[in-house]
């Protein structure tokens, strides 16, 4: 299904109405020009289809009625009837804007860019000064990977019309990717002299200058960012590196504040938070942070993992291995079993009963236990603290 953004639809409605006012100059069908004008605000394309059907407009001559069939065809999703009839509109003039401009959609929507590129490029012979068409067609040789020509379209389309985002901001964005820093940058720093706030050039200035490490440069676009008040975590992210790099901390640290007030959690926001934080030696504030941090940085089924891999070591008697596995996954997760398994290791692998108690007891201290071997381990832990508590008496005696 063809995706059409509102610009589109009101573009391809304007040309629809247009062709409707064509009517009448040489038409032999009879139309109701209100009618089908209505159908088409409606959004009553099944209606309009019948209609024009119903006249034999599908075997006319009339290039006009020709367009307002496929037109209908075309906003009803019935794409290969749509083709069809453009491609007779073309046969009847191929020069026809209306009918290579819908087939150069059509051909969008299957996905066959060699073919649209073949309509955009016929387009441009009969509009040669159309900036639109530039755009599209740069943007259908990036779609065709060919990089370079689109660049070249692009560079067309943004000399007839530098003050049309749509086109100055794909042709910097271009540039961007070719790491055409200079030209990318002049044509951002032109277009914001105009509209300092548009927030996809914003966007890439900041990205321009980030990938040019030019924090200082990058930076200076943050009270334009909390002026726009856009939710956009990386771009947040980059101005907050900025601002860490250049030692900017209070500033760091807003620029994710802002953010994860409203409940946007990223790990990048997070550590950077975190970092504005240690470095203003806010130490507990740093820390609550670095921990939010790492619940997201860590999976679920990491502390599996961890118990899997001490198991491992366990079984090849590396102990001390096995300990710092588990003592890892205590400190992600707070897993009771963690402390348990530390300590019957150091019980049972290393024969310290000294440390083996001091595990057994942080254990008991917070373990909760529900399942049956939950309890199992639970009452095992007191029976070996008891027994060892009982043996050291006896010593002590």
């Amino acid at each position: 299904m063809l995706n059409i953004n509102g610009k589109l639809v009101v573009l391809l409605f304007s040309i629809a109405i247009s062709t409707i006012a064509c009517y009448g100059q040489g038409s032999s069908e009879e139309l109701d020009k209100s009618k089908l004008s209505e159908f088409f605000q409606n959004e009553q394309y099944a209606d309009a289809i019948q209609y024009l059907e119903n006249k034999k407009i599908s075997s006319s001559t009339n290039i006009n009625s020709i367009n307002a069939l496929g037109y209908a065809y075309f906003m009803s999703q019935s794409y290969k009837e749509a083709q069809q009839i453009y491609s007779k509109a073309i046969s009847l003039d191929s020069l026809n804007f209306t009918a290579n401009r819908f087939s150069a959609l059509i051909y969008n929507h299957f996905k066959d860019y060699k073919n649209q590129l073949f309509y955009y490029q016929r387009l441009l012979r009969i509009e040669p000064s159309n900036a639109a068409i530039y755009k599209l067609t740069g943007d259908t040789y990036s779609l065709l990977k060919n990089n370079d020509t689109a660049l070249q379209y692009y560079q067309q389309a943004y000399k007839r019309q530098p003050s049309n985002i749509n086109i100055a901001f794909p042709y910097a964005n271009q540039l961007l990717d070719e790491e055409m820093y200079a030209t990318a940058d002049s044509v951002a720093k032109v277009f914001l002299l105009k509209d300092s706030l548009n927030v996809p050039m914003v966007r890439l200035a900041i990205r321009s200058f980030m990938s040019q490490k030019k924090m200082t440069e990058a930076a200076s676009f943050t009270d334009r960012w909390f002026v726009i008040n856009e939710i956009d975590p990386k771009t947040s992210v980059s101005l907050a590196q900025a601002n860490y790099n250049i030692k900017n901390y209070e500033t760091c640290y807003k620029v994710c504040d802002t953010l994860l007030k409203q409940n946007i959690e990223t790990e990048a926001l997070l550590y950077y938070a975190s970092q504005a934080k240690y470095k203003l030696n806010e130490y507990n504030k740093s820390n609550e942070l670095l921990k939010q941090c790492l619940n997201l940085a860590v999976s679920k089924n990491t502390n599996l993992y961890y118990f899997s891999r001490a198991d491992n070591f366990e079984g090849l008697k590396l102990y001390k291995k096995a300990i710092a596995a588990y003592d890892t996954a205590f400190f992600l997760f707070q897993d009771p079993l963690a402390l348990y398994n530390i300590g019957r290791l150091h019980e049972q692998g290393l024969k310290s009963k000294t440390l083996a108690d001091q595990y057994y007891r942080k254990y008991l201290a917070i373990a909760k236990p529900g399942t049956k071997d939950e309890r199992r381990v639970y009452e095992y832990v007191k029976a070996v603290l008891a027994a060892n508590e009982k043996e050291r008496s006896v010593k002590n005696k």
